[in-house]
């Protein structure tokens, strides 16, 4: 594919792009890198021949690479848990013991505003260990979107607690 081709899909697409990135993720930054990286993935195609719906091409490439960022932040969000255990003070002081409670308040609070699928699927996910299978056989849907709903749900408490380290960090 030419570059100018490339500069012509990014100039026609690229706004719509970012809204449709921007809905899906909690970050503008992150939208944007992922906005970035699908012209990336289009240049490194250079093999690809014309294209007859280059928006829908574009915005394959989007999903995908949204489906893989979920993939890589539930990940991480399992590897932070499990050195949590190791990190914990076996004698908790006030205001640590104070700080959790507030951060299981918003968090409890984070999981009440969300979508009822959404928190259903974390819950047994989290909870009660079902596989993604089982919550979309539970939920109606396929095994692919209980696992969107998983990730949604845990971005949601992400975000949720990135706030929260951020009003506890002194000024």
């Amino acid at each position: 594919m030419h570059a100018a081709t490339i500069d012509s899909l990014y100039r026609e697409y690229h706004q719509q792009l970012m809204s449709f990135l921007k809905r899906q993720l909690p970050c503008h930054e992150q939208a944007a890198d992922i906005c970035h990286e699908v012209y990336l993935r289009l240049i490194r195609a250079s093999d690809t021949p014309a294209l007859d719906n280059p928006r829908a091409y574009l915005f394959r490439i989007a999903r995908n690479l949204l489906t893989d960022h979920h993939r890589r932040y539930a990940n991480h969000l399992i590897a932070i848990e499990s050195f949590t255990p190791m990190l914990v003070c076996p004698r908790a002081c006030p205001e640590t013991e104070l700080c959790k409670q507030q951060c299981v308040h918003r968090l409890s609070e984070a999981l009440s505003t969300l979508p009822t699928r959404q928190r259903q699927a974390l819950i047994w996910h989290r909870m009660e260990g079902l596989t993604q299978r089982e919550i979309g056989e539970r939920l109606g849907v396929s095994e692919r979107m209980a696992g969107r709903y998983i990730a949604q749900a845990m971005t949601a408490c992400q975000t949720e607690l990135n706030a929260i380290e951020l009003s506890n960090e002194p000024s």
